[in-house]
């Protein structure tokens, strides 16, 4: 065993999981410029033996190709540096077998021994910065791209991957700068228009970026990943039917099968928005393929039904769990109700969900066994199986729970009309009793962000600011049902706006989701994005006001409103996050809504 590295010890643990999901941009294999050097005078002057590069160049040969010849090729190197310990290619090529093996923090360990080594070498820092922005570390890879470029002035992957890792810290600005200048150095390179583009869009403006994607394309009309960046902000901008033009030219020259896979699921939610069912659900199935990406790999030892043939089910033993996040298993509930229909007495339907939503799922569907799932981390990968069913149990399908639209939802009619959920009538009671306790007025709940709100997400929330025009209305009362920490915009909005905003006290608003669907179906009117607390309103039939960053949501199937939800109403401006436009809206029927109780 090697001094420096315990090789089967490392294998042993399996990958790591990288905390951030890279588009980085690299012109060839890291593997490739170490082959490169290894035939060059470079390697005469690393002092390199002749033995050590022949293993250095048998293992780079091998190293991408699968993770067996990886776990090969790590241990050639690690043979390489036992014997050229002071060797910067034997440790940068040690350092790449231990990345593509997932072996992520001691990766980057070895790139640093390479590095120390050879502070010249231009390529150890993008391997440095690639695998920094893959761990979040953002300003070290910020740092080790700027040193990269000063080696390498201009170079494509430097700049664009440079201006990625600016996107991802939320300095949109200085991204456009780099871009800027790369493009007037090099005014042919798609790629900077592409990436200039794509900084505009998570900036939170698509009509701007769509002007450069525009050019990339110009530049190269079949460039799959501008059209699929074309298609992501008319998606944005609510025109999906311009938004699965560009899936489907970006589909004709995908450049791998993970591409072709997140590209139609980008047109399956197109399509889906514009009410082409059909055609949706059969793409939206690519999001259970193994490449996709942040897929969940599900641990049940059964065949998938995927909603093909309805008399498949007919007296089996039938699971259906939960594959995404809580807002989603509350949305495609209404689905037990088919599913419980088409197994029929002689079957069993056992439902996996959020530990959160058991007791709930229960009570809605009392002929179904709940159990919840549970997801563990294992190289890398997020793997899901089931708990709380009988020990040794047996499915004979299991299905996602968005799958069985595919066979129950393929028109507008055949959604459902009733609530899913309904609360209990003494919680129902509690809160009324709570909120007749508040001041005089209309009940209004109100909620305006995520919890997680990094520089990609916050541009598909308000402002709470702009909330004035709504907080500001007359003869309303509002009830926070923010979870998380809200307490600074409450005081903010307290000495802004002179108005309170409730906090009711004996409620857990993340955990305890009966009784935040008790409150939400209490309240005369709740307002905000789409999460799981409004969900959880609307499911219960209550007065849901969904605030949108654009008009065409996928989930509305073409309808202007959600025909999941039939209680609820939506609102959108023109084009993307117009929220004055939006919150103006939403204060014009909050006073007519007040005129109508009082009238």
């Amino acid at each position: 065993m090697s001094d420096l590295l315990d090789l089967e010890a490392e294998l042993a643990a399996g990958e790591e999981e990288a905390v951030r999901i890279i588009q980085g941009r690299r012109d060839e294999a890291a593997s490739t410029e170490v082959q490169r050097a290894l035939s060059s005078a470079q390697s005469k002057d690393d002092n390199l033996p002749p033995k050590a590069i022949g293993l250095l160049k048998r293992a780079m040969k091998i190293v991408d190709d699968d993770r067996v010849s990886a776990a090969k090729a790590a241990q050639l190197c690690l043979d390489a540096v036992d014997i050229a310990p002071q060797s910067s290619l034997a440790n940068h090529a040690l350092a790449i077998c231990l990345e593509r093996l997932g072996r992520l923090a001691r990766a980057l360990q070895f790139y640093e021994r390479a590095w120390q080594l050879n502070p010249h070498n231009s390529e150890i820092y993008l391997n440095l910065a690639m695998l920094a922005w893959k761990l979040d570390m953002m300003p070290a890879a910020e740092k080790f791209l700027r040193l990269f470029l000063q080696l390498a002035p201009n170079h494509p992957a430097g700049v664009i991957n440079l201006s990625g890792v600016l996107r991802d810290q939320g300095k949109f600005e200085d991204s456009i700068e780099i871009l800027r200048a790369a493009i007037y150095a090099n005014p042919e390179e798609k790629d900077f228009w592409n990436s200039l583009g794509t900084t505009l869009l998570e900036k939170g403006e698509p009509e701007q970026a769509l002007t450069f994607y525009s050019e990339a394309l110009r530049l190269q009309p079949d460039f799959a990943r501008a059209h699929h960046n074309t298609a992501f902000a008319y998606e944005l901008l609510g025109e999906p039917e311009k938004s699965a033009h560009h899936f489907r030219e970006a589909l004709k020259t995908a450049a791998s099968q993970k591409d072709v896979i997140i590209m139609s699921h980008g047109l399956s939610q197109s399509l889906l928005a514009l009410g082409q069912l059909e055609e949706g659900w059969d793409l939206y199935k690519s999001r259970l393929e193994p490449e996709y990406t942040n897929v969940t790999h599900f641990l049940i030892d059964a065949p998938r039904w995927d909603g093909d043939d309805v008399e498949a089910i007919r007296g089996k033993k039938v699971l259906w769990i939960g594959e995404q996040g809580l807002g989603d298993e509350i949305l495609f509930l209404q689905l037990g109700r088919d599913l419980i229909d088409a197994i029929g007495p002689d079957g069993q339907l056992y439902i996996a969900v959020e530990k959160r939503l058991m007791a709930m799922i229960q009570a809605v569907y009392p002929e179904a066994i709940v159990g919840t799932h549970r997801t563990i981390k294992r190289e890398g990968k997020d793997l899901r199986g089931v708990i709380g069913f009988e020990d040794g149990l047996k499915f004979d399908y299991w299905t996602p729970f968005a799958q069985p639209a595919r066979a129950f939802r393929t028109s507008l009619d055949s959604f459902a009309k009733e609530p899913v959920l309904k609360p209990k009538q003494e919680d129902l009671e509690h809160w009324r009793q709570k909120l007749a306790e508040l001041p005089e007025g209309l009940k209004v709940g109100i909620l305006w962000k995520s919890l997680k709100m990094d520089a990609k997400r916050s541009k598909h929330f308000s402002a709470f600011e702009l909330w004035k025009p709504v907080l500001k209305t007359p003869g309303v009362t509002f009830v926070n049902l923010q979870y998380g920490d809200a307490e600074e915009d409450i005081a903010y909005v307290r000495s802004k706006f002179g108005v309170d905003v409730h906090t009711l006290e004996g409620i857990d608003l993340k955990n305890d989701l009966d009784q935040v669907t008790a409150l939400a179906k209490a309240c005369d009117v709740v307002i905000g994005p789409t999460n799981a607390t409004t969900s959880l309103g609307a499911a219960a039939g209550g007065n849901i006001w969904y605030i949108h960053p654009h008009p065409r949501i996928w989930s509305h199937m073409g309808a202007g409103r959600s025909p999941w939800f039939p209680t609820t109403r939506s609102f959108f401006g023109k084009g993307y996050a117009d929220w004055v436009a939006i919150l103006k809206q939403v204060a014009g029927a909050l006073a007519e809504e007040v005129d109508a109780r009082n009238g």
